[in-house]
Formats: structure tokens, sequence, C-alpha cells
């Protein structure tokens, strides 16, 4: 602005200035002048005018606001008010005003990008906002977007820097692309791993995973380009690469969630030599016991039956008798059965799995209607607490190591 640079110029002159220093100190002044000026009008842009629209929109409820603030969208664009400043002014500096508008330009540019990485982390929040973000998450995408955004504008500010047109920077892009696909191999692997991830469904925002492998076991609270984020049980947080869980498995939990059932699958074991037939006693105890009484009445009218027919000698006869693991195992169905917390419609079973050095493994399958990991644990805990208390009603002794205390008793 030629007035500013006459004020300046006259004003040294009544100083009495030499004139060898005339110039430089007029440009030097100018400058303080047009960073004064920069300075204040970002201040009272941001204290009055940004100050006034934060105060409106406090009062909103839109989440929109809040995403702004947060990311500083609006602090970002104040300073665009620094080169337009400094453009307006470029013409008193002479000789320099190229170098000063191709300065300008570079700094518009980035702060361009920046504005714009801003924008689309309000995007990305605001789409998170709806349930469909945790089904089909577009940070992936939106990073993709960024990284060719900033590609574009780093290819015009080379070229703007060198004087060259844009096109003979993209004529030889596709030898530099070998060589990025080489330095970053895993950036690429976990960029297109990234999209499989979100396209295929593999994986959700609030998915439950395991990956013993990598001691991950926990929330997927984030899906990046590159990366997910685990919130681990323990509250530690885990960074796995895109590329893992698409090469190596992992556990989802998120059809347990789904079909709102979640499967109890443990085994107790049993002292083989607590084994035994049962006796008339026996039955009449085990006739008191709940779930049992129709079972073992049952049962008694097919003995009577069977032996009102014929007659049986001893090793027939034994063989129309109950065993107490047998009637266990039928208590242990019809006490799951009854449990208003196991799912009737699916799996239920109480099984012998063969024998080992251990005892004899009974293992039970069953499928719970709750899914949250306390009140299954719960749940689990409940059952099988229930279970080694009422073993030793049915005459079996559960099997376990021996410890010091056994050996005392020797």
């Amino acid at each position: 602005m030629p007035d500013i640079l006459d004020i300046i110029i006259r004003l040294l002159q009544k100083i009495g200035l030499p004139e060898k220093w005339m110039e430089f100190v007029t440009y030097a002044l100018l400058s303080v002048f047009i960073l004064l000026l920069c300075v204040v009008l970002e201040l009272f842009v941001k204290w009055v005018i940004l100050g006034l629209v934060l105060r409106i929109t406090k009062k909103s409820s839109r989440p929109l606001f809040t995403f702004l603030k947060k990311h500083k969208f609006f602090q970002r664009v104040i300073h665009l008010i620094s080169p337009l400043v400094i453009s307006f002014f470029a013409a008193s500096f002479g000789k320099a005003e190229l170098w000063i508008s191709e300065f300008v330009k570079i700094y518009v540019i980035i702060i361009l990008i920046i504005i714009i990485d801003s924008a689309l982390s309000v995007v990305d929040d605001v789409y998170r906002t709806h349930e469909v973000s945790k089904k089909r998450p577009i940070k992936s995408f939106l990073q993709i977007l960024e990284i060719i955004i900033v590609l574009v504008f780093g290819i015009v500010i080379i070229a703007s820097w060198i004087n060259e047109s844009p096109l003979v920077l993209l004529s030889g892009i596709g030898a530099f692309t070998a060589v990025i696909s080489i330095i970053f191999k895993d950036s690429l692997l976990g960029f297109v791993a990234g999209i499989q991830l979100t396209s295929d469904d593999m994986i959700r925002i609030g998915d439950w995973i395991e990956m013993p492998k990598y001691s991950v076991e926990g929330t997927v609270s984030d899906i990046s380009l590159i990366s997910v984020r685990v919130e681990n049980a323990d509250n530690t947080t885990s960074t796995v690469p895109a590329y893992v869980l698409v090469s190596d498995s992992f556990k989802n939990y998120r059809s347990m969630k789904v079909a709102g059932a979640r499967r109890i699958k443990r085994a107790i074991y049993i002292d083989m030599t607590s084994i035994t037939f049962c006796s008339e006693d026996m039955m009449d105890a085990f006739s008191k016991i709940e779930y049992l009484n129709s079972y073992i009445t049952e049962k008694k009218k097919e003995f009577e039956k069977y032996h009102s027919q014929q007659k049986s000698s001893a090793s027939q006869s034994s063989r129309q008798k109950l065993t107490n693991i047998g009637v266990f195992r039928i208590y242990l169905e019809r006490y799951l059965a009854a449990n208003p917390k196991i799912r009737e419609d699916m799996t239920l079973i109480v099984r012998q799995l063969p024998a080992e050095s251990r005892g004899l493994p009974m293992e039970i399958c069953a499928f719970a209607a709750e899914t949250d990991w306390v009140p299954f644990e719960n749940l689990q805990s409940d059952i099988f607490d229930h279970i080694y208390a009422i073993a030793p009603s049915f005459g079996l002794r559960l099997f376990q190591d021996p410890t010091g205390r056994d050996m005392q008793r020797l």
C-alpha cells in the first residue's frame, strides 16, 4: 500500500536517517506494521467474533458445533487472515513482490490442508453419532481422501516452488510409486486390509475381539486406515495393524451378541472309583431330589415290568440297574433345562468324554441367555457351584491332584 510506505519514508526523513539505511529500515518497519496488523486482526476475530459465535453455539444442542470446537475448525480458518493481509501489502515491497506472493500461495495451501483435515475429522465425528457408523466406519475412507488431497496440494506447492507445471511432476509419478511401494510396504498392506475389513464387515467399532497371539482381548474403539485400536479388558490399549486382522485369525463375539446366547462349555472330572450301581436306598434317596422324582419312578416301573416278564440271573439283573453317574447326568440335564437363564431353543447336552488319568470328564454344554461378561460369569459360577456341591449326594467324588494335606492323611 503506497500511502503507508510514503508515511514511513517521510517519518524517516524527518528523523534524519541516512539515505543508505533508508530502504532497509523502511521495509523493516513496513514488515513490523504488517505483522502487528495480522496479529491484531487475528486476535480481534478470535476474541470478539469467534467468541460471540462460540457463545451462541454453546446453547445449541446440535453435536456439529461441539465437534467444530473440538477440532478447532474456526481457529484454523482465522489463520487465513494473515496471508490475505500480506498479499494486500505485497506490492509495496517492489522486486520482492513475486517472492512474497509465492510464499503466501504456499502458506495458504498449507492452511487449507489443515482446515480440510479438521473438516474431515468433524465429518467423521458427526457420522459416528449415527448407529450405522458401527457397522460401516468411514474413517479409513476419509484418511484416503486426506492423503489424496495432501498429495495434490503437495504437487501444486512443489510445482509452484520450481516454477513448473504440475503435469510435469505427474509424468514422473510412476517411477516414484515403485519406490514408495517398497518403503511403505506395511502402510500399503494396512491400507488394503483396512478397506477389506470395512467392506467385508469383518469388524465393527464396539465389537469384542480376541487375539491371544498379540495379547489382545477387548472392545474395538477405532478403525483407521492402517490400524485398529482395541480397549483391552484390563484398561490397557492395543493397536493392531489392519493387515494382521486379515492375515491372522481372531475371534469376534459380535454374532454371540446378535444371537443373544453365549456358550457354556466346561468339564468336571469324576473319580472313577466312586462310580457304582445304585442300591435301593440310593434310588429312594434320589427320588427325593428335585428334578429326579419322575425319572426314578419311571425307571422303577420299567425294571418291575422287566422282572415280571422273565427271570433274570444276577448278571442280567445288574444290567437293569442304574448307575450313580448316569442318574447324576440326568439330574444335570434337567437342572440346566429348568434354569430360566439357559436357552431352551439351543443345544443343551451333558456328556461323558473319554476317560483320562485325571478321571472321567463329564462335559456340560449349554447356551446362556446372558451375553455380557459379568452376568455370564456369575451365571456360570452359580451353575458349577451347585454341581460341585451336589455331586457327593450321588456318591461321586470329584478328582483333583493330591495336595500336601492329602499326603498328611496317608
